[in-house]
């Protein structure tokens, strides 16, 4: 299939698995997870696959007490998910320089959301995990950024193919978890497990930006009541 293709990444996950299902016992998988709802559904599939270990690698997320509050979360729904489940998932947290992070990417108060700068972001937090990975001999790696709309499939992909060359002995599990309403799924599991949803990225920048919007909407709202008015 070409890469060209709307659902090759979606195909290419889907005999991957069939791969792996034919091996003996399941292969380790190191799973970047940027929130907890967005972990829900990609968790779900690939458990029954793997033997996961979710990595919380986001030095982007601001402020203190927004990361925090998504670790947390995410810490929550393992927790709970896990037991539901019977399965076994760990998590390893890497707390990465917060400022080394605001200084490497201060361009993007220039830009904006869904820009070049997000693909730079997303690529400094996936290079982080996909080296844990590699040091530490998973066999294989992923993220599950792609099952958010607001993010672009095909890029992450390109992104984690170009990293797996430095880290050839941990795989990349090419994905569009966005796939056959993987979205919607996941928000129903998060609902099922009244998981806190952001209402913004994560960066400071993007905080504003979604401040900026609330402010735009409750301003036009009160004009629209004092016309009705």
């Amino acid at each position: 299939m070409n890469k060209e293709c709307k659902d090759y990444y979606n195909q290419e996950f889907k005999d991957l698995l069939k791969e792996v299902d034919a091996l003996r016992e399941k292969p380790t998988l190191f799973l970047h997870a940027c929130c907890g709802p967005c972990l829900t559904y990609p968790l779900s599939i690939l458990v029954k696959h793997f033997k996961v270990t979710v990595g919380f690698f986001n030095p982007n997320i601001f402020p203190q007490s927004e990361y925090e509050k998504r670790l947390a979360t995410l810490e929550k729904f393992l927790q709970e998910y896990t037991k539901d489940e019977n399965v076994k998932v760990d998590l390893i947290v890497n707390e990465d320089d917060f400022i080394k992070y605001q200084n490497l990417f201060k361009d993007r108060l220039a830009s904006y959301e869904g820009g070049p700068v997000c693909l730079r972001c997303h690529a400094y937090r996936m290079n982080l995990a996909y080296e844990y990975a590699f040091r530490h001999h998973y066999d294989y790696f992923t993220t599950v950024m792609t099952v958010s709309c607001k993010k672009p499939s095909r890029e992450l992909n390109e992104i984690a193919e170009k990293l797996s060359l430095q880290y050839p002995t941990t795989k990349y599990l090419y994905s569009d978890f966005k796939k056959e309403n993987g979205q919607l799924k996941g928000i129903l599991i998060a609902k099922k497990y009244n998981l806190y949803r952001q209402n913004y990225c994560g960066c400071e920048p993007s905080l504003k930006e979604r401040q900026n919007v609330l402010s735009q909407k409750k301003s036009q709202s009160e004009k629209d009541l004092e016309i009705l008015g």
